[in-house]
């Protein structure tokens, strides 16, 4: 467990679903193309990019609500309302917010 997953966890309520995430930004039609021909390149290009940039993002969900929270390298946080955008129940892997896509990478909890 890295020290992003332990930030996570303690700002977390207990019983919510964390799931790690990772990001990318959307494309028009044409890069969603590629990005379907090539998705398996450019997910591991946008892993080794998150690692550059030493931020995480994390997926937290309790019964009501789903929170997208970014963390910097030095682990201040940033908390933001995503109820709206998640549709994970539904059987999605992904959601679209604020002009990236986030794709569920690993449960945490």
């Amino acid at each position: 467990m890295n020290k992003y997953d332990e930030k996570v966890l303690q700002v977390a309520p207990k019983n919510a679903v964390i799931y790690e995430l990772l990001r990318k930004k959307t494309r028009g039609s044409k890069g969603e193309i590629i990005n379907f021909l090539l998705e398996g390149l450019l997910s591991f290009g946008d892993a080794v990019k998150q690692l550059d940039t030493r931020e995480a993002f994390y997926l937290v969900m309790n019964e009501n609500n789903a929170e997208l929270v970014t963390l910097q390298n030095d682990l201040t946080s940033a908390n933001l309302d995503v109820t709206s955008s998640v549709q994970i129940s539904s059987g999605k892997k992904h959601f679209l917010f604020d002009g990236y896509k986030y794709k569920l990478y690993r449960k945490i909890q």
